[in-house]
């Protein structure tokens, strides 16, 4: 990719809903990447570490916070983030037994969400800018743009 080039602003605001959301939860984000790979495309990865802990209503929210963030800042859709992140919620809810939910947990996570990012939609903001430009931010910048510097 050129330099010139921009990382597509649907995917990175999604990914910045996962990060944002993650943060506001206690949760530490190593890194926020979107990337291009010949095999399938476009794509995007939130690293975090310490999700493990989180009851499973958090785990929920951190799933559909990228969805959240793109309809909440109007962001161009990346269905394929989103179906991911959907599956992911499924599996969870059925080994809770909880499939028949899906969709009003799902909302509700959903809800949840875009109260986080109003209250950080300046920080958010910023990792979509730094996203779409440089396609890659560390725990530091990731920091640095949390804190409103």
């Amino acid at each position: 990719m050129k330099m010139t080039e921009q990382y597509p602003q649907g995917l990175c605001c999604h990914e910045a809903g996962h990060a944002v959301v993650a943060f506001s939860l206690g949760v530490r984000v190593v890194a926020v990447s979107v990337f291009f790979t010949e095999k399938e495309g476009w794509k995007g990865y939130t690293k975090t570490e310490g999700t493990d802990h989180l009851p499973w209503k958090d785990q929920i929210m951190l799933h559909i916070a990228g969805m959240a963030a793109e309809e909440f800042f109007n962001c161009p859709e990346d269905p394929r983030a989103s179906l991911h992140d959907r599956g992911e919620i499924a599996s969870l809810l059925d080994r809770m037994g909880m499939s028949e939910e899906r969709e009003a947990r799902i909302a509700e996570g959903n809800a949840r969400a875009r109260i986080i990012l109003e209250e950080h939609r300046e920080q958010a903001l910023r990792l979509v800018a730094c996203l779409v430009e440089h396609g890659h931010v560390n725990e530091p910048e990731f920091l640095r743009l949390m804190s409103g510097e």
